[in-house]
């Protein structure tokens, strides 16, 4: 029947290394041979050949004996195989593996996370000018309510429409489906913080100001892209909402004289927290991510 020998060629090895977020690559190089036990023997096919057992095949990992204990070379997975016959001598291959991870090199690259920031606005019913906002926006409706203070600005119950200043953030992380705990990102876990304020600073960011909006995750073979989405808002969120009277319009009393008229105003204003929950945003994202954002490479000398 014929035996397959695979030897690779460790002085072909060719490694090329990149920025966090791109692929590193490591190429090997083998030399495939098929030799007949017999002059009677039939060459199996080149089929044969790519299943020959020592040459790596699509999504496996290096070989054991290459990695070793290192851990940045056990990332590598194959990505390719490329197989050239050589004319010289028969049912000879010179075979070409290239093998490819996006993790760090060695640990001490940085992970990859990107942040992109779009800035915006939302329309809100400004009562008061100034007002003095709650400490990091919490404040519960209705029982800890009390009035905002400032500079009152609607005429006869009427207030003008303030835009608030808002920024969305897409934060983009990786994740490698074959090594982690879990073959999925954790998205229940993930989902439980939607809705919920930042308890500490978070990218820039006062607490309480931003709040997490959702994720989303797109595959590709081992690794996971995420995009988690925030948003921040100047007001932590808040809305100004008039005191009512029992039949539900804003309590008003004689307030300031405008061209020589005197309006009603609200008396009283407070503050609504719509997302009144908080949580800590930096244990969603990860240790290893935390530090890229926080403290990323190179540092200046």
């Amino acid at each position: 029947m014929g035996t397959w020998t695979v030897i690779e060629r460790p002085e072909t090895r060719n490694y090329s290394l990149a920025m966090p977020g791109e692929q590193h690559t490591l190429d090997l190089q083998y030399q495939v041979r098929w030799e007949p036990a017999s002059s009677g023997d039939t060459y199996p096919g080149d089929q044969q050949m790519l299943s020959a057992s020592g040459l790596p095949k699509i999504r496996e990992r290096l070989p054991a004996g290459i990695y070793g204990s290192d851990s940045f070379l056990k990332a590598f997975v194959c990505r390719s195989v490329e197989s050239t016959m050589q004319r010289e001598a028969p049912y000879v291959w010179e075979v070409t593996c290239r093998f490819g991870t996006f993790d760090p090199y060695a640990g001490d690259q940085g992970k990859y996370v990107q942040v992109t920031r779009s800035s915006g606005v939302r329309a809100a019913q400004m009562w008061r000018i100034a007002p003095t906002f709650p400490a990091n926006g919490t404040v519960a409706w209705p029982g800890s309510v009390v009035d905002i203070g400032g500079t009152k600005v609607d005429l006869n119950g009427n207030p003008p429409t303030y835009e608030v200043p808002q920024m969305t953030m897409t934060l983009e992380l990786l994740w490698d489906r074959t090594r982690e705990a879990t073959p999925e990102p954790p998205t229940s876990s993930y989902a439980s913080y939607i809705g919920k304020r930042n308890d500490a600073t978070f990218l820039g960011c006062d607490v309480g100001t931003v709040v997490y909006q959702g994720f989303t995750i797109s595959p590709s073979y081992e690794w996971y892209r995420i995009q988690h989405q925030f948003l921040f808002d100047a007001w932590y969120h808040l809305e100004q909402v008039p005191i009512p009277k029992p039949t539900g319009q804003p309590l008003c009393t004689s307030g300031a004289t405008v061209a020589g008229v005197v309006v009603l105003q609200a008396d009283k204003i407070g503050f609504f927290q719509k997302y009144p929950s908080t949580a800590t945003f930096a244990t969603m994202i990860g240790a290893l991510n935390m530090a890229e954002i926080t403290s990323p490479k190179p540092t200046f000398p």
